[in-house]
């Protein structure tokens, strides 16, 4: 399996808020102030734009990381990884990845009467993950724990995050 294809299939798995797949892109929202730095509220289109411009980056930081983990650990990229070896990447990769995703996002500031929505869809995320790490051959097997994560990820209108491809 190729570096790209062993990629996809993570990203796939990680359909989640936190999990976008998506290229790179401007990860400032729009009016060019983060919610996260100047602490007001923003607008559900400039929060949109923020969290999946999380997403994008967090995605194109993830190629390098599974690259990089599979290197380290002698998993050859140009062949399909073993089960375990996929059960590695994921508690030892992926996972961690979508969590820091779902930290980031949990630490911009939501907008006014949002905040309940947007808490949700990080709680649901945080559960995935921990759903994820009890059981990493259920990732393998192609179960998805971030499922509800990415329901209400593309619900509230989250277009990078939560989405696939």
């Amino acid at each position: 399996m190729t570096k790209r294809a062993l990629v996809a299939l993570f990203a796939c798995l990680m359909v989640a808020v936190a999990a976008g797949c998506g290229g790179g892109g401007d990860s400032t929202s729009s009016g060019g102030e983060s919610s996260e730095a100047s602490g007001s509220a923003p607008t559900k289109a400039a929060f949109v734009k923020e969290a999946d411009a999380l997403c994008r980056k967090a995605d194109d930081e993830l190629n390098e990381e599974v690259e990089s983990y599979a290197k380290e650990n002698g998993i050859p990229l140009g062949k399909e990884p073993t089960k375990p070896q996929l059960e590695e990447i994921y508690k030892e990769v992926v996972l961690p990845n979508v969590a820091r995703q779902g930290e980031e996002i949990d630490a911009l500031t939501a907008p006014e009467g949002d905040e309940d929505e947007v808490g949700e869809i990080v709680a649901a995320l945080d559960q995935g993950v921990e759903e994820g790490e009890a059981d990493p051959s259920g990732l393998v097997e192609g179960k998805n724990p971030l499922e509800d994560a990415s329901s209400k990820a593309t619900a509230y209108g989250l277009k990078v995050c939560g989405s696939e491809g």
